[in-house]
């Protein structure tokens, strides 16, 4: 069902016209993922995460911004578990399960064929679960390649259950058989690292030393730009993705009310390239 909100309840916009508004059949709770794809018939289908159960993703025919319509609605196995995160390459899709637990199941990574939009099919998963993992709770996907992604691993142990996620990049260029390239964490992290823990902020400001955002740009494909929730920003090195290494980090933790001026700690001499 299309239609326009009643005058007054559009909100405070500036050089924006609102074209169309889907309600998606009564489950309009979204997640962070939200990809288009140009179908091969030439179609624009705009894929969409759902925040939460009982929906996983659902795909809208947009080639008519005025005029969108739900092509497929997909549905989650279990209740406990969200696909807030999904990309699309060509005409592959990866989808980031996170379990509302550690340990519940299924969480991790799953790519579908969408080259026939109406009818998603799965080409593989990639478990990423484990006693002290959600999942994955984001991904980026753009060179059809690699999967970068915030997740958990049935082989990571974080030192405190908030460190949970760490930044993992998957081999998907075989789509049927995905494969882990490479990790990074905030060292001290991680059980059995050398490095100390670092210093945590007061419990009503700690969310946890984790990987929250992946982004990895086609301009700079040895580059990982990393958002890191209470450790801040990280630029990583990925050119040989089985070893990341820190280039930079902007650290904004404590906040900058606490703090005015953020801090830069550069690892390597030289710009934040």
């Amino acid at each position: 069902m299309t239609k326009q909100p009643p005058a007054g309840e559009q909100g405070s916009t500036r050089n924006f016209r609102l074209l169309a508004q889907h309600e998606l059949g009564g489950f309009g709770g979204l997640g962070e993922g939200m990809s288009i794809q140009i179908a091969r018939d030439g179609r624009r289908i705009l894929w969409l995460a759902h925040e939460s159960a009982p929906k996983n993703f659902t795909g809208m025919d947009v080639t008519d911004p005025r005029n969108p319509r739900i092509v497929v609605q997909t549905e989650l196995p279990q209740s406990h578990m969200r696909s807030n995160s999904l990309e699309v390459t060509g005409d592959i899709m990866a989808v980031a399960y996170q379990t509302q637990k550690a340990g519940q199941q299924p969480a991790g990574l799953e790519l579908f064929d969408v080259s026939v939009p109406e009818n998603p099919r799965s080409i593989a998963f990639l478990d990423a679960s484990g006693p002290h993992s959600r999942g994955v709770h984001q991904l980026w996907f753009c060179d059809g390649e690699f999967v970068h992604m915030a997740a958990g691993a049935p082989d990571f142990i974080p030192r405190n259950p908030l460190d949970d996620q760490c930044y993992r990049i998957i081999d998907v260029r075989n789509p049927s058989k995905p494969v882990e390239a490479g990790r990074w964490w905030l060292p001290g992290t991680r059980e059995g690292d050398a490095a100390p823990p670092p210093v945590r902020h007061k419990p009503e400001n700690d969310f946890g030393f984790r990987a929250h955002n992946t982004n990895v740009y086609p301009q700079r494909p040895d580059r990982c730009y990393l958002g890191y929730l209470d450790a801040g920003m990280i630029i990583l090195d990925i050119s040989d993705k089985s070893a990341p290494k820190q280039v930079a980090r902007w650290d904004n933790s404590p906040p900058t009310w606490a703090s005015p001026t953020p801090r830069c700690r550069c690892s390597t001499a030289g710009s934040w390239w």
